[in-house]
């Protein structure tokens, strides 16, 4: 599956980009392609993030009424991270009517790297041992996805990576000095890394996207890849009390 490239007769727009779902929160304020602003935090309160809209906004003329539209990484990643960052978008599409992106976290982390000719593996820290991982590559000029999102064990991870591979995220913190001794030569974390926030590489697939933006909230929903803890326990909880009747009646 392709991800968006330039439209060079796409006409700008001014988006403001925002992404909750890594620890590294950050938001960001294009036109086009082209960053304007970027501001980064580690905190995950949704009061953060609006001082770091102010922030990015406080440098253009007319602040939030000029933006065009808004874009916010989807997941995976951080579940409390996702819900802030979405709601605080779906905040400000109610409050100007504009429209907006919801962008794939790994997509955009992927979009961090420049060309190249290896496979690009972005890596986030999923808990629980796991990492959120996807396979990335450069087809013809375009980055395209080779897998779907998936959470998995470093020590699968090292199984599915059968060549040398470019390694990029936060997931590289716990769990990188493994990856590389297991991998070896197979492990790149040196490579052409654009020296910009997540929010900006998101807002940047946003105005890639030639399928436009979107007005309808209901679309804008959060992509998990696994149940958080408390759908765990619930399924848990349900199956228990449904042994239970079934060994009750037997």
């Amino acid at each position: 599956m392709a991800i968006p490239s330039s439209n060079p007769e796409r006409e700008a727009m001014i988006i403001l980009g925002l992404d909750a779902s890594t620890p590294k929160g950050s938001v960001a304020l294009l036109d086009g392609e082209r960053i304007i602003a970027e501001s980064v935090t580690s905190s995950t309160f949704s009061d953060q993030f609006l001082v770091m809209v102010d922030e990015v906004l406080k440098g253009m003329d007319g602040g939030l009424e000029k933006v065009d539209g808004f874009c916010v990484t989807t997941g995976p990643g951080s579940f409390t991270g996702l819900r802030v960052g979405v709601s605080l978008i779906k905040g400000l599409v109610l409050a100007t009517e504009k429209p907006f992106w919801g962008i794939n976290t790994l997509d955009a982390y992927a979009n961090l790297v420049g060309l190249v000719s290896k496979p690009i593996c972005p890596v986030l820290d999923a808990r629980k041992k796991e990492v959120y991982t996807a396979r990335f590559k450069y087809i013809d000029g375009h980055l395209a996805r080779e897998t779907q999102d998936r959470a998995v064990s470093p020590q699968e991870l090292c199984a599915l990576t059968q060549e040398p591979t470019i390694f990029l995220g936060g997931g590289l913190e716990p769990y990188g000095e493994f990856l590389s001794s297991q991998l070896g030569d197979r492990f790149i974390d040196q490579a052409p890394v654009k020296n910009q926030t997540v929010a900006a590489s998101a807002a940047q697939l946003a105005f890639k996207q030639g399928a436009g933006p979107c007005f309808d909230l209901d679309a804008l929903t959060i992509h998990y890849v696994r149940k958080s803890e408390a759908e765990l326990n619930r399924k848990i909880n349900q199956e228990v009390v449904e042994h239970g009747h079934q060994s009750r009646f037997a």
